[in-house]
């Protein structure tokens, strides 16, 4: 029984993780490319969105 629980347990902060890495990365792809659009000015983002 105590086997069962830990490996739910673990299963469980697993998800957990990679939720949080997933997070972190779309959080941070985000941040990264507004911080270059603020970078390179308004020609830059008028050349991703006006295409």
């Amino acid at each position: 029984m105590a086997t069962s629980t830990v490996q739910a347990d673990a299963k469980f902060l697993r998800r957990i993780f990679l939720g949080l890495v997933f997070l972190t990365l779309v959080t941070g792809g985000l941040a990264g490319l507004t911080t270059v659009q603020a970078m390179t000015g308004s020609a830059a983002s008028c050349a991703s969105s006006c295409e």
